[in-house]
């Protein structure tokens, strides 16, 4: 019995270890069955043509062929979905599409013919929903982008001569955009923008005629730190709030951690000068840099409110402790310090290191009105933490001061 068992097992083994053998998948020269076009509709720049496979065994892929330009171009769709999409045309005009069902083999079933029009590609559609402002410094441009394609946008100067010369540019797929340029006088002169997609497609230029407003650094000499009640005024290793305004990019603002009105969210306010009623355009926040990037104490969610008076003096602590102060100031909005990368954590890569070292831009909304008094309410740091540090603030509009 003992001499049987063994023989088996090695015949077993024989068998499982024996070499398998894989054979290719048999060709045919046999073409599939035409497919059945169900439905076609137009999209922004190209369509959807709705199809039902044959009902066989041996297929594979839809191709479908259409000329755009005088160029040959190929799309193609599993059988798995149930159209053909067809995106990225930079005109109306018709288009007649041949569609083909193809099997394992890459025989090509007979061809269906279809033809559609395309509704108004995505660059013509945000070019003709740009609004052009004129705002501090330079010209802040609008748009819609409901499909959210990503577009190029090129932005041109007018230069001495009169001619249009590009200057900047931006990337942007959000459903609604806007862009700032700044950096010209109050000079009344000619803009343009024209649009480019991810397939190349190529918009015509918008021409807009704008003035920009006055636009200048807030002098900084007339800063001085509030302290209103429930603001964190604690300083630590002799780096006080004056700090931010200085100047000087290497000298910061550190509070001490856990002392004082330390929780979060922790809050701070400048006064822009006794004389000063400024029309506010934007602000740069330098964080803290060195082993500091994306971390410790920076500032990464906050607020900041602005008003030209205060309605109540310091003694009144219940007012300026709880949120009731807010009624009657006027709200300028929510920022965030981005990581441009996006990385995890304390991760970051050259450009976020240069972004950071470039200072943040945040800017006001035009329409806010004058601004004596500004109180920032920062509800976390990079690290969640009970203490605050800035290396430099610097805010731009107009004082409406000779100087």
């Amino acid at each position: 019995m003992r001499t049987n068992y063994y023989f088996l097992l090695c015949v077993i083994l024989m068998l499982g270890c024996s070499e398998s053998k894989f054979e290719p998948v048999p060709t045919d020269n046999v073409p599939p069955s035409a497919l059945s076009i169900t439905g076609v509709e137009s999209i922004p720049g190209g369509a959807k043509i709705y199809f039902t496979p044959p009902n066989e065994t041996d297929i594979s892929y839809v191709r479908g062929e259409y000329m755009f330009k005088g160029e040959k171009r190929v799309v193609r769709s599993s059988i798995y979905n149930n159209y053909v999409i067809v995106e990225g045309l930079g005109s109306t005009d018709p288009i007649e599409i041949t569609l083909y069902m193809v099997d394992h083999s890459e025989n090509t079933s007979a061809p269906v013919v279809r033809s559609f029009t395309p509704q108004t590609p995505p660059i013509y559609s945000v070019l003709s929903s740009i609004s052009v402002l004129p705002d501090f410094g330079g010209i802040t441009a609008l748009w819609d982008n409901p499909t959210m394609t990503e577009i190029r946008f090129s932005f041109m100067v007018e230069d001495s001569l009169g001619v249009l010369q590009d200057h900047e540019m931006t990337f942007s797929n959000a459903e609604a955009g806007k862009f700032s340029l700044r950096g010209f006088d109050t000079t009344e002169r000619k803009w343009g923008i024209y649009l480019r997609d991810k397939w190349g497609n190529m918009s015509d230029t918008l021409v807009a005629m704008a003035t920009p407003f006055y636009e200048e650094k807030l002098d900084k000499k007339k800063f001085f730190e509030v302290g209103l009640p429930g603001d964190n005024t604690t300083v630590r290793t002799g780096r006080p709030l004056a700090n931010i305004w200085d100047d000087n990019i290497d000298v910061i603002w550190h509070t001490d951690p856990g002392m004082g009105d330390s929780t979060p969210p922790q809050k701070f306010t400048i006064c822009f000068g006794n004389d000063v009623e400024a029309k506010l355009s934007r602000f740069v926040m330098y964080p803290r840099r060195e082993s500091y990037y994306y971390g410790q104490h920076n500032p990464r969610y906050f607020q900041v409110y602005a008003t030209t008076e205060l309605k109540y003096d310091k003694t009144n602590q219940d007012y300026w402790r709880s949120d009731d102060w807010k009624a009657d100031w006027e709200f300028l909005g929510d920022y965030e310090v981005v990581k441009p990368s996006g990385l995890s954590g304390s991760q970051y890569n050259e450009l976020d290191k240069a972004v950071w070292d470039a200072g943040f831009n945040f800017e006001v909304p035009l329409e806010s009105n004058k601004i004596k008094y500004v109180r920032f309410v920062v509800i976390a740091t990079w690290a969640n933490s009970a203490a605050l540090h800035i290396n430099e603030m610097t805010f731009y509009g107009d004082d409406f001061i000779d100087n």
